[in-house]
């Protein structure tokens, strides 16, 4: 038993000096600089050489992997690009071939039925536009529309309805598309005239009364509204020429030998002042105006 104990003696003493030892050294470990070590510092440097060099290949790669990449994402750009445009012309073909079918469903219905449907649309809208209800009459002329998208009249009267409302660029495109479908309507270039002297441009508003006139020279009144834009401008040869041509067309007019009698005056036509002087004393003898024409005529040269 003795025998035993003695080696487990002999341990015990080597464990305490070997723990003597340590807790002598310990504060010079505790202080020991680890990083310093040269076999530490020069296994550092290995290691950033080669995460540099890991970093400088993985640049590399990717710039190489670009380079490589960019025809192939040229490839999907330009499918991509040809997959929109069979889709936009995909979505055409649809909306073409709903037109279609909404022009064959109205093809469908017999052509009497549908002039009959426009007669009542346009006789309604014009006695609600005559009784100044013109938001009945303005649905009313839109639904004439939709029977007919090419019936010129319908148009007209949705720019009447408008230029009532002072709509004015609503109006004035009305009013041309209704020249497109009719270009000799010498009633829709009164309206014109009508809407460019309501929005002051009276050079405007002449140019369209003369297209007016010249589709239909035969009526005073175009004339008339002509000679009074022109002296607006004191263009008064001008409006003299044209109160005379109304005065052609109606020559018994009291309104226009007066107005002809007066430019006449103004131009110094006294010949022409003289005539119509004693026209307008025949047809209308009560006239209050007859003694200062008289007057002004007789201190003529």
């Amino acid at each position: 038993m003795s025998s035993g104990i003695i080696p487990l003696i002999l341990i015990l003493l080597a464990l305490g000096v070997l723990l003597s030892i340590i807790v002598r050294k310990f504060p010079q470990l505790a202080i020991l600089d680890v990083d310093n070590i040269p076999e530490v510092k020069e296994k550092k440097k290995k290691n950033e050489f080669f995460k540099k060099r890991a970093e400088q290949h993985a640049v590399l790669s990717l710039t190489e992997l670009s380079k490589r990449l960019r025809p192939f994402l040229q490839m999907l750009k330009e499918i991509q690009l040809r997959f929109r445009k069979y889709v936009g012309k995909v979505e055409l073909e649809v909306l073409k071939i709903a037109r279609e079918k909404r022009t064959k469903k109205a093809a469908e219905v017999p052509v009497a039925e549908r002039k009959q449907e426009l007669d009542v649309l346009l006789r309604e809208a014009r006695q609600a536009f005559e009784e100044n209800n013109l938001e009945k009459a303005e649905e009313l002329f839109i639904s004439a529309i939709r029977v007919d998208p090419k019936h010129a009249d319908a148009y007209r009267g949705l720019g009447d309805v408008y230029l009532e409302q002072t709509q004015y660029d609503e109006a004035e495109e009305s009013y041309q598309f209704a020249l497109k479908l009719n270009p000799d309507d010498d009633g829709v270039y009164v309206k014109l005239g009508e809407l460019a002297e309501q929005r002051g441009d009276t050079a405007k508003a002449i140019e369209y009364i003369q297209q007016a006139a010249l589709l239909n020279d035969q009526l005073a009144s175009r004339f008339t509204k002509l000679s009074d834009l022109l002296f607006s401008l004191e263009q008064y040869g001008a409006a003299f020429e044209a109160a005379k041509q109304a005065l052609l067309i109606e020559p018994e007019n009291p309104k226009y030998l007066d107005s002809v009698a007066e430019l006449a005056i103004l131009s110094g036509d006294k010949k022409t002042a003289e005539e119509a002087y004693q026209r307008l004393r025949m047809v209308n003898p009560e006239n209050q105006k007859l003694d200062a024409l008289k007057d002004k005529i007789n201190k003529m040269a």
